[in-house]
This record gives structure tokens, C-alpha cells and sequence, in this order.
């Protein structure tokens, strides 16, 4: 599946995305929730993150 959301990564996935370029294929693992608690909008808070080879 192809979509574009919005993503929260932090500690570890954050630093591994720091010096990342935008255009880099990934494979992202999390769960889909609120953005806060007082947001309704959901966002994917990633939890593992892989980057594809060749991409």
C-alpha cells in the first residue's frame, strides 16, 4: 500500500531519520492514533523504520 500521512518518530527512529534525504524508500511500522490529546487528527507514530534497498 502507497499513502502519504503524517508521522511521529522520537528517541531512536528520530535520530535515524535526522540525516535521512526525503525521497529515500522506507518501510515504517507503528500505530495510528491521535496526534494529542486534545487533536483529533491521527497521525502514524512510528516505532520501526527500514530503509529499502536501491531506493
Amino acid at each position: 500500500m502507497n499513502a502519504e500521512i503524517p508521522a511521529i518518530a522520537f528517541d531512536a527512529q528520530a535520530r535515524l531519520l535526522a540525516g535521512t534525504p526525503l525521497e529515500r524508500g522506507l518501510q515504517v511500522e507503528g500505530f495510528l492514533s491521535a496526534k494529542s490529546r486534545r487533536s483529533r487528527k491521527l497521525v502514524l507514530h512510528a516505532t520501526r523504520i527500514e530503509f529499502l534497498q536501491g531506493e
